[in-house]
């Protein structure tokens, strides 16, 4: 099985086409004003760091709604930091930086607010990860994690070929459907407490999907497709198990669901 390399971490989802479809998934302002807005008033002086940025849809935005702040956004695509700083010419308050999440391009003790979304659940040492965001936050200072638990997993009829081979495999990459209920405690191993959590509903797809989810999983299953063929052994088992991923989502008697995660906490004073 194919495992991630700590010195040259590499995300088996990096295409092209991921930046795009990750970007047509989430509303920037919407992330703002549920899960920043309450920690960071509009006028924070704050530096507040993004992990993961990808291609810049949400640091652009923080950065245009926080205009007083710094903020600096840590991925490790060239190609999406490229597509965020793009994103970003008009500002001036926003810094993109190629990094990776074991060894963060930030000095000691430099952020007020640093958040992550979506990508914890990609790494084998996710506590390690952790860590460097203590490293990096100041005291008093905050971070917000943010996953899925049970992604992939709540689903009924279970009648996919090869689903459970499947998941199986994308675990030895690292991958962690089942995360989200593991931050805090992983978060209180980094170091810091708790200050705050949210669960809410996040995939809830009853019936045939809609049509803009259909498009954006066909795609995610797409871009998938290389891990599937490396787990079940063949060019055409990885297709077969698309198709019928994407037929059982289009299936007026089925249902899928799972929950975000969102956990708040405080680097301590020493």
């Amino acid at each position: 099985m194919a495992t991630l390399d700590l010195e040259n971490p590499k995300y088996f989802m990096d295409d092209p086409r991921e930046a795009g479809r990750l970007d047509a998934k989430v509303d920037p302002k919407e992330f703002i004003d549920t899960f920043l807005a309450s920690y960071l008033p509009a006028d924070t002086g704050a530096t507040l760091v993004d992990i993961g940025c990808g291609a810049g849809a949400i640091a652009s935005a923080v950065a245009g709604h926080y205009t007083s702040a710094q903020v600096r956004g840590v991925d490790l695509s060239t190609e999406r930091l490229k597509a965020a700083r793009q994103k970003s010419e008009s500002l001036d308050n926003i810094t993109f930086m190629e990094g990776n999440i074991y060894d963060l391009p930030l000095e000691d003790n430099v952020a007020d607010f640093i958040y992550t979304r979506f990508l914890l659940e990609y790494l084998q040492e996710p506590v390690k990860g952790i860590k460097e965001m203590y490293r990096v936050c100041k005291q008093n200072g905050m971070i917000m994690m943010q996953d899925l638990d049970g992604q992939l997993l709540s689903h009924y009829p279970e009648t996919i070929e090869n689903f459970d081979k499947v998941i199986e495999g994308m675990k030895a990459t690292g991958f962690d459907p089942s995360i989200g209920k593991k931050l805090y405690h992983y978060g209180l191993q980094a170091g810091f407490k708790l200050e705050h959590i949210d669960i809410r509903p996040y995939h809830q797809i009853l019936g045939k999907i809609d049509d803009k989810n259909d498009y954006l999983w066909d795609l995610k299953m797409e871009i998938a497709l290389p891990q599937f063929e490396k787990i079940l052994g063949s060019q055409a088992l990885a297709q077969k198990f698309k198709d019928d991923f994407m037929a059982y989502l289009r299936d007026e008697e089925t249902i899928m669901y799972s929950n975000l995660i969102t956990v708040y906490l405080k680097k301590p004073t020493t």
